[in-house]
């Protein structure tokens, strides 16, 4: 995982616009884990982080609330 390439897509794109993705069921447990830990830890600002990781799949799906 490349953290400069994740800081330009948020550059690029906007932390409102990414999601984490996954192989699962193929990368799951540590290979899944690491890739949490990559964004969490990449040098985004901690809210660009937590929308990547849990805010906007929750918009995108619905499920954040009326």
């Amino acid at each position: 995982m490349h953290s400069p390439a994740l800081i330009a897509a948020v550059a690029s794109f906007g932390a409102d616009r990414l999601v984490l993705g996954t192989d699962f069921p193929y990368e799951d447990g540590e290979v899944f884990l690491r890739a949490v830990d990559h964004i969490a830890g990449s040098g985004l600002a901690p809210e660009e982080a937590t929308m990547i990781l849990d805010i906007n799949a929750a918009d995108l799906l619905g499920l954040s609330g009326p």
